[in-house]
């Protein structure tokens, strides 16, 4: 994940992010690997971002970063339809909204020519008061741009692995390797909520801890995940 920020003492580079469930995981199966999740902060390069971190008090400098792409675009002049657009998310703009905020007011072709548009504001955007990156910054960012975390468990490795809210089991499997999702056939589940009652996945399993999900299942944040599968 890269995180473009505006106006924060934040040194460009990567951070790993340990939650509690990540910790916990180290601890229970003290592994030969432990891969926690890392984002990387990149500057003020705001195109290749995910999303934007920015200094609070300094709002309307942010959000005039696209009101002069506005602007600019409507000098060039564009079609009714587009200009009809621009000139609504000027006005949030100019209330120092955040357009992420303020999907829901825009139609699915509206968040498109707003998505192609680049707009710093559109991708997820976190005001922050502070330039220090600690877990709780990285925690709401990833709240902020609806990015959960599962993972994977045992004694070679604990690894954290991020995904889309709302994504299923299959596109989860696919995020540690195309083959699992391609031959996906079922998955075990254990929560993070149930780490203090077994040792081991085969203690889980006997505790009845585990569930055995198909397809349709939707990741959960959290999930311990083991994929069966067949290619």
């Amino acid at each position: 994940m890269k995180i473009a920020n505006f106006g924060l003492d934040i040194q460009p580079g990567k951070y790993k992010y340990r939650c509690e469930c990540f910790d916990k995981l180290v601890e229970k199966f003290a592994p030969a690997k432990v891969t926690p999740f890392t984002v990387e902060f990149i500057g003020d390069e705001y195109e290749k971002a995910d999303s934007v971190v920015f200094d609070e008090t300094r709002r309307f400098d942010f959000v005039f970063l696209d009101l002069e792409k506005i602007e600019k675009r409507l000098e060039r002049g564009c079609e009714d339809k587009e200009k009809s657009l621009l000139i609504r998310a000027q006005k949030l703009l100019e209330e120092e909204k955040l357009l992420c905020d303020l999907k829901e007011e825009f139609s699915e072709e509206e968040r498109t020519l707003l998505r192609n548009l680049s707009f710093v504001s559109y991708k997820p955007s976190l005001a922050a008061q502070s330039g220090e990156v600690d877990k709780e910054l990285i925690r709401k960012i990833l709240e902020k741009a609806e990015i959960i975390l599962f993972f994977t468990a045992g004694k070679k490795e604990v690894h954290a692995w991020d995904v889309k809210a709302g994504s299923s089991i299959v596109e989860a499997a696919g995020r540690i390797h195309s083959d699992l999702a391609r031959g996906f056939i079922k998955a075990e589940i254990a929560t993070c909520g149930g780490l203090d009652s077994f040792y081991n996945m085969a203690e889980a399993r006997a505790k009845g801890l585990v569930t055995l999900v198909g397809k349709e299942y939707f990741i959960q944040a959290g999930d311990i995940i083991e994929v069966k599968f067949n290619v």
